[in-house]
């Protein structure tokens, strides 16, 4: 499977594609280190993608492009597929009241396209006090799954502790 929009991998390891009608997507990982409860270290990895440089959504702006979908899904496959025993974490921020929406869809991208080989674990918590709505993904045969699992809770829990 290739990705239906054309990628331009950036020397930071960001992913950069632009729809049919001229928006500028970016997708990127961010590296996180952490520790699981017997000790270890582990490098999990934070995804996110940004719409022309804004994480702000206007209600019903544009329509809905499935060459998007399958683009973010192809971006998400060749990163268990090149790092399959990390975790990838996502976050879906307050800033525009569409956090949830993200959310749902992304869930929905995940019954749809990734839940073969993945599994996908809902870590929502409040943040400043508003709703955080993230979660992981993790290769079903991670040797490490239990671990990163647990370790990931810690480090969401602390992160949504530091306001």
């Amino acid at each position: 499977m290739s990705a239906p929009y054309k990628l331009t991998k950036t020397d930071q390891g960001s992913y950069l594609f632009t729809s049919d009608i001229g928006l500028e997507y970016t997708c990127f990982f961010i590296a996180c280190p952490i520790t699981d409860n017997d000790g270890n270290d582990h490098l999990i990895y934070s995804f996110g993608f940004d719409r022309s440089g804004k994480f702000k959504s206007i209600r019903y702006a544009n329509r809905f492009d499935e060459r998007i979908k399958f683009t973010i899904i192809y971006i998400i496959k060749e990163f268990f597929r090149i790092n399959g025993d990390n975790a990838l974490l996502y976050f879906c921020y307050p800033d525009d009241t569409f956090a949830r929406h993200r959310s749902i869809t992304f869930s929905r991208w995940y019954n749809e396209e990734l839940s073969d080989d993945i599994d996908h674990f809902k870590k929502d918590s409040a943040y400043k006090d508003e709703m955080l709505y993230d979660g992981m993904l993790i290769l079903k045969k991670n040797p490490f799954h239990k671990l990163l699992n647990d370790a990931v809770d810690v480090y969401i829990a602390e992160m949504n502790n530091q306001k």
